[in-house]
């Protein structure tokens, strides 16, 4: 069995919690001593943004001459610059990205003083359809984005990344007060204001409700002052940042996990862009525990919230969501069963089949 050695490149790793750490920290964990693919290094970016070595770190530059991997692993748009000279470092090499697609679409530069947002936007297709091999998506939604912005190198769509064992959960019983979580940057395009709007309006309908809040963002504390202005704190509390195992366990002990994020038009210097949900981590990790979803009809949420395990509400009129999930709550389902489709291990065996399709095609 040949070795195919990867160098991988991460942004941010954990303790950071979002899903690009997790992914990161997730995917170290299981090549890193792997028998046929093992991971030869992590280049990531110091605070100064300067690319530093993981494994080896020796504070000065680093000289990929001491490397000689046959796949390089992108984790994270911040190399767009950088991409097509490590690409010239590795000609032979199969080059991977993941993305969720909301970076392409934002396109940010930091040498290239591109003042207009769509030529930024060309500058990033050009390099990433010169560069990559295989971009890897989490949707058909973020695909269909990509395609129409004019990235034509190959596609590879892998659904999931969630921590399962801290999921499994015994609780089958709905609880009173009736327990909603939701774990979510506080950011515009996940529309906390509206999420607490209905959650009043729910209470005034007689609901007693337990309503947990975890995350951190440029607009927590104006959400914060919003649930106060509208006496909503004897229902809400706010957790602050959660690590990903104890946001699992909110999500496994929840009732009802509930984000009502939106595609929202977005300003960025020289345009603006839509927003929106590529996937969802915290939605994947409430499908996987069993726990009830209730979220918004936007993104690429319709290709995971279907069936009897949640619903998907149109985000505007508000009456009408509060009457969509006032009939939800009153008939809820009992606690689902566990469903391991999205953990990691299945992620990585598809990963590990792109690989070995892939070098061999290159070979």
């Amino acid at each position: 069995m040949k070795k195919r050695g990867i160098l991988f490149f991460a942004d941010r790793l954990p303790p950071l919690s979002g899903g690009m750490e997790m992914h990161g920290g997730y995917f170290i964990d299981y090549f890193k001593d792997h028998l046929q693919f093992p991971l030869l290094d992590v280049v990531s970016k110091d605070k100064d943004g300067r690319d530093t070595l993981v494994f080896k770190e020796t504070g000065e530059a680093i000289n990929y001459h001491h490397f000689n991997p046959e796949i390089v692993f992108f984790n994270s748009g911040r190399w767009i610059e950088e991409l097509e000279e490590i690409r010239n470092q590795f000609p032979n090499a199969l080059f991977l990205y993941r993305t969720g697609g909301n970076e392409i679409l934002k396109a940010p530069l930091v040498k290239n003083h591109i003042l207009d947002h769509f030529l930024r936007q060309r500058y990033w297709v050009k390099v990433l359809n010169q560069s990559i091999d295989v971009l890897i998506t989490n949707s058909v939604y973020t695909e269909s984005r990509l395609r129409d912005l004019g990235i034509t190198c190959s596609f590879f769509r892998s659904v999931g990344g969630v921590n399962s064992e801290a999921l499994k959960s015994v609780k089958k019983k709905v609880s009173s007060p009736l327990r909603i979580f939701s774990a979510a940057r506080f950011v515009p395009y996940k529309n906390h204001k509206l999420f607490l709007r209905i959650i009043k309006e729910l209470v005034k309908l007689g609901f007693s409700l337990n309503v947990r809040l975890a995350g951190d963002g440029p607009l927590l504390d104006e959400v914060k002052a919003f649930a106060q202005e509208i006496n909503l704190l004897g229902s809400v509390t706010f957790l602050g940042v959660l690590n990903n195992q104890k946001t699992c366990q909110e999500i496994a002990n929840a009732d009802v996990y509930m984000q009502l994020s939106g595609d929202v038009l977005t300003s960025v210097p020289g345009g603006r862009y839509i927003h929106s949900e590529g996937m969802g981590r915290s939605i994947l990790e409430a499908l996987t525990a069993g726990t009830f979803v209730i979220a918004g009809n936007s993104g690429a949420l319709p290709e995971i919230v279907k069936g009897d395990k949640g619903i998907l509400v149109d985000l505007f009129p508000e009456e009408q969501i509060v009457k969509v999930i006032a009939q939800t709550l009153q008939n809820l389902p009992s606690k689902g069963e566990f469903d391991p489709t999205y953990c990691w291990s299945h992620i990585f065996a598809q990963y590990k089949d792109l690989f070995r399709r892939e070098s061999a095609s290159c070979n």
